[in-house]
């Protein structure tokens, strides 16, 4: 089951998210899912034990590096699902300007991560609900 959670979260999050790109390929998004699940049980633990300290010494404001870890593993493993920087146009609405930004690598994984710990939490939460 939660090999297709993460099949299916990064389908959506290549969807929304230009730094994430998988080649449009079904049996990609399949193989990716099948790695960050096995990523998130045997890697995981290990990331997570390594990062202890720092995180015991800024009371857990770094735990989000373990999943940024995971992402980049990742893609080390399927070089076919990328994350890649990009600028984002800025636009203007009823006065409100968000200016343009320039999304680099390691603020890209950031993203990505983060967006995929969020929709595969709410996935997780809609199937138990």
């Amino acid at each position: 089951m939660q090999i297709l959670i993460n099949a299916v979260t990064l389908a959506l999050i290549a969807e929304i998210f230009p730094g994430l790109s998988y080649g449009q390929d079904i049996k990609i998004l399949f193989v990716g899912g099948l790695f960050l699940t096995m990523i998130n049980v045997f890697f995981r633990p290990i990331i997570k034990l390594l990062l202890l300290p720092i995180n015991l010494v800024t009371l857990g404001m770094f735990r989000w590096l373990s999943n940024v870890i995971c992402v980049f593993i990742l893609t080390v493993f399927i070089p076919e699902i990328q994350i890649k920087s990009f600028q984002m146009a800025g636009f203007s609405a009823s006065g409100f300007v968000v200016p343009g930004f320039y999304f680099s690598l390691l603020l890209s994984l950031i993203t990505a991560s983060f967006l995929l710990s969020l929709f595969s939490g709410f996935i997780l939460w809609l199937i138990k609900n």
